[in-house]
């Protein structure tokens, strides 16, 4: 049981250990970028300073130079506050789990889940279990969001530290 045990954790945590990996590398290459363009622009804009400067004079210069990078600014915020509404819309169907976003099998998966859990539900609503009613659709939720192998993974690790703690009250004390 520990081998099956061991095995489901090291599949399950393998695409973690690369996922982590190919952020890693991402970050580096992110970081290494932005510092390569950081640099780029310190010398490109002394060079149009140096560039500008006989034209216009040192003032000139300068005031040609602040106002290309406030223009770059306001274009670039301008463009983030066009885009935050629409991506805020859709990390919040995201996260409501709205049923229309998701692909045909997945939304079977979450049918199939909604049509075994609607009984229980209520049978607890009918009880008087709010609390426990609250709990399974919340697990309900959960289970919608999982793969049906992670699931499975899920449901032998959750049996598994259930029947230790069973084993451990069912044992006679000394």
């Amino acid at each position: 049981m520990n081998r099956l045990i061991r095995r489901l954790v090291r599949e399950a945590t393998a695409p973690v250990g690369e996922m982590s990996t190919r952020l890693f590398k991402k970050a580096v290459l992110f970081f290494l970028g932005m510092s390569c363009l950081f640099v780029s622009a310190i010398f490109l804009s002394f060079a149009l300073f140096v560039y500008l400067q006989p034209l216009t004079g040192n003032a000139g210069a300068a005031l040609s130079l602040g106002g290309l990078y406030l223009g770059v600014a306001l274009i670039c915020i301008f463009l983030m506050a066009r885009e935050r509404p629409g991506s805020a819309r859709h990390a919040t169907r995201g996260l409501l789990g709205n049923k229309d976003n998701l692909p045909p099998r997945k939304a079977e998966f979450a049918k199939t889940i909604d049509e075994a859990v609607a009984p229980i539900l209520g049978i607890l609503q009918g009880a008087g279990m709010e609390r426990e009613r609250r709990a399974l659709e919340a697990g309900a939720e959960i289970a919608k969001q999982l793969h049906p192998f992670s699931l499975v993974g899920v449901a032998l690790v959750a049996g598994f530290v259930l029947s230790r703690i069973l084993r451990r009250s069912t044992s006679p004390r000394a």
